[in-house]
């Protein structure tokens, strides 16, 4: 594994500057300008945004690229920003929804180093791997900000005539008078909307209704012609706040490969370029990514949430995954407007990326077992009784089941489960869950369990209690 060069310098130029500071300026002035910094920041304004752009490729020397990639469904401008000459492209978009702001700054900090540094490490990469950005895909929703684009219903007739009278596509929100902009891919990349093919779910295919939708699907396809096919793209995001099962941890960053389920499902057989272990592969990277670029402990790294059932073809890295790229989603925690500007996060995202691009670059991505993101990054939620175990060994831990055998009792009953579980016996799955149920109910009644580890459990139990009914 290379040297981080880029850290290494910054520490030390850091260091002779704080040093300089020091000898001119008394350290509580330092001090206090310095958490001023902090709190005066904020997201960069789209102006600001192109500014910054501007101002890297005119500092890289030719190496970094920006170019308007097209316009949004409003006529705004969107840039993408490209560099590196390798024959491996990665594809990276941020901000397909607009109240997430994470991504696009960490592309902006990646494209000033690669654009800017001469050592090793820069020139390997750039010599290996060709990446192509875009930093702010749903710049309109970005301003406001809103998850949707903005695109109302009436201007998709003006503009698609022949849906005027058809039902409103799924992910069309009417009261914010946008589309889910990542909802809105097909794997079919010359696919055209039909009325007959709306309003669909989201267990369908997208329809490439909107401008941002077509203009990722354009680059993507540009990408294909140039390079025979695309790597890897990655989809830079935000989402709630959740806490790791077995520990408790806040959730600080959270990784997924294509929510193309279940695995045995023959829906997708007509897309045999389809590579699930290659995106595992590309997520464990940027997984391991964050603890190694990291100069910090980082026990918040989990996997996304990624139920055996979940299915959302229209994603953009489900269509691109069917295509044949390994594609990855990044998971921030917190959404904009309600949290601000944080740097930890920020950086978070940037390692991440680095630990995709670093072994891209030295070729060792390919050596890694992909089954290992499943086994050795943890989880955030209950997909099986194991995980409701972890959950409750947690609970009793935290003291919030106040009965040494009500704890007890429990264990026995989720180790009973995962018997059956294992066996696939459905009926007494389902029978056992809901005896679980009920011994959750009369525990609550008698005030053993706290709300919290009463809430968790009641609705793993359903979750599970409903995917095995179906069985």
């Amino acid at each position: 594994m290379k040297t981080f060069v880029k850290r290494d310098i910054w520490k030390k130029l850091m260091f002779f500057a704080a040093a300089l500071l020091l000898m001119l300026v008394p350290v509580s002035e330092i001090s206090a300008q310095a958490e001023k910094d902090s709190v005066d920041r904020d997201w960069m304004t789209n102006e600001e945004f192109l500014q910054k752009l501007d101002d890297i490729e005119k500092a890289s020397s030719g190496r970094v690229k920006v170019d308007v990639a097209g316009h949004s469904s409003q006529g705004t401008e969107i840039m993408s920003a490209r560099v590196g000459t390798g024959d491996q492209v990665l594809l990276i978009n941020s901000s397909i929804h607009g109240n997430e702001k994470s991504g696009g700054e960490a592309i902006v900090e990646i494209l000033d180093y690669l654009g800017t540094s001469d050592d090793s490490f820069a020139q390997s990469v750039r010599d290996n791997v060709t990446i192509v950005t875009i930093p702010r895909l749903n710049v309109d929703g970005l301003e406001i900000p809103q998850r949707q684009n903005i695109f109302p219903w009436e201007e998709v007739v003006s503009v698609y005539p022949h849906l005027a009278g058809a039902a409103q596509a799924w992910h069309y929100n009417a009261r914010n008078r946008g589309f889910d902009i990542n909802r809105d891919f097909h794997a079919d990349l010359n696919y055209q909307v039909v009325p007959e093919d709306l309003p669909g779910t989201t267990l369908d295919f997208g329809f490439f209704i909107t401008k941002e939708a077509q203009l990722l699907r354009d680059l993507y396809v540009d990408l294909q012609k140039e390079f025979g096919k695309v790597e890897a793209f990655v989809d830079l995001h935000h989402m709630g706040t959740p806490k790791l099962n077995k520990t408790g941890e806040e959730v600080t960053i959270a990784i997924d490969f294509p929510p193309l389920g279940p695995e045995d499902s023959t829906k997708y057989d007509a897309w045999p370029l389809l590579d699930q272990d290659k995106s595992k592969r590309y997520a464990l990277a940027a997984a391991l990514g964050v603890k190694e670029f990291s100069d910090k402990e980082e026990p918040g790294v989990s996997q996304y949430i990624h139920f055996q059932e979940r299915d959302y073809p229209g994603q953009a890295r489900s269509a691109f995954a069917l295509n044949g790229s390994a594609t990855v989603l990044f998971e921030m925690p917190g959404q904009q407007p309600q949290f601000g500007y944080d740097q930890d996060l920020v950086n978070r995202v940037e390692n991440g990326l680095w630990g995709m691009i670093s072994r891209m670059a030295d070729g060792s991505i390919d050596d890694l077992n992909g089954d290992e993101f499943l086994t050795e990054v943890p989880r955030y939620w209950t997909d099986n009784i194991t995980d409701m175990r972890d959950v409750l060994e947690r609970f009793t831990k935290e003291g919030q089941l106040k009965n040494a055998g009500l704890s007890r009792a429990l264990a026995n009953d989720l180790k009973n489960l995962e018997v059956y579980e294992k066996q696939k016996n459905s009926e007494k799955m389902v029978k056992h869950l809901e005896q679980f149920k009920v011994a959750l109910d009369k525990q609550r009644e008698k005030e053993l369990i706290e709300r919290e580890a009463y809430n968790r459990l009641n609705s793993d139990a359903n979750t599970l209690l409903e995917r095995w009914k179906k069985k």
